[in-house]
């Protein structure tokens, strides 16, 4: 039976825990951070992650209101603070990943995880209803590329690879059999998301807007204005751009280079995000896409 000084040295050995995993990690951060790089709600986001993992680790804790009551209190502070903060310039026009980036990680220490959570919401979301795009030209991406096929490799190496294991794990380990195939099989239907985002989502000249798209894994839109230069893809002279075709053989097939005057945000699968000057795609039809950007005189279109 565990003693009263047993009990007390627990709660001061948890009590200790706490406060490093909190505030003396919040101190450092926040006095090893260059000051015009401190941010309150990077600090609030390191407490809580303290408490959580503190939480985890000792059951105990899960039992002291006031550690309940602080995740609380911090919960509405973080959503109330963002709530305040006000939507880009232009929200409006964003493609709607874009909106849904933009409105939600107002709410959030961690704008990364938002992200993730977001992108595989549109995904799945896309299994049942198609996106509404903007006004304007549509050009698809898939003619002419291995995405497909690559695809539906991947669908039956994953059903050929779950099904055997399954059979020899379901006798001897009847719970890890069922995970392995609950798991492929939610592989397969995310490919199958992914593969109808290429298809949903295609790249959108609209008449102020333009709107990068393959399918989720790379989403981007700028001002028509910002396109500095619009002209066939030349391997010798675009090695630097950032590819955003999807295919095995993604350098045979691109064939439309796209400059910008400033540079263009662009979010990829899983969070990710780069800020770029030069892309170069894939486009079903490029002479058609290059003779709808020609129509801004703006523009040095090139064909």
């Amino acid at each position: 039976m565990p003693t009263a000084t047993s009990d007390a040295e627990r709660r001061l050995l948890i009590s200790a825990v706490l406060f490093d995993a909190t505030v003396s990690t919040a101190f450092l951060y926040w006095f090893t951070t260059p000051r015009p790089d401190r941010r309150l709600h990077a600090t609030l986001g390191i407490l809580l992650r303290g408490v959580l993992i503190v939480a985890l680790a000792f059951p105990a804790v899960r039992q002291v209101l006031w550690l309940e009551l602080l995740g609380v209190g911090a919960g509405i502070f973080t959503l109330l603070r963002g709530l305040r903060q006000p939507l880009p310039a232009g929200y409006a026009e964003l493609d709607d990943l874009e909106r849904a980036y933009a409105y939600w990680e107002r709410l959030t220490p961690t704008p990364r995880l938002a992200r993730m959570v977001l992108s595989d919401v549109l995904l799945w979301r896309g299994l049942f209803r198609r996106p509404a795009l903007p006004d304007g030209r549509h050009f698809g991406t898939r003619r002419g590329s291995t995405a497909g096929a690559t695809l539906t490799l991947l669908t039956f190496l994953t059903v050929m690879e779950s099904l055997p294991v399954h059979f020899l794990l379901v006798e001897r380990f009847h719970t890890a059999a069922l995970w392995h195939l609950g798991l492929n099989a939610v592989s397969t239907v995310w490919l199958f998301a992914y593969a109808r985002a290429l298809t949903t989502r295609p790249v959108t000249v609209s008449y102020r807007r333009l709107y990068l798209r393959t399918g989720l894994h790379w989403t981007a839109s700028t001002p028509v204005a910002n396109v500095q230069e619009a002209r066939p893809h030349d391997p010798a002279q675009d090695a630097d751009a950032l590819n955003l075709a999807r295919d095995l053989l993604s350098q045979s097939v691109l064939n439309v280079t796209l400059t910008f005057a400033r540079p263009v945000t662009v979010h990829g699968l899983f969070g990710k995000t780069l800020e770029t000057s030069r892309v170069c795609l894939h486009l079903d039809d490029p002479k058609a896409f290059l003779a709808a950007l020609g129509g801004h005189s703006e523009l040095s279109v090139s064909r």
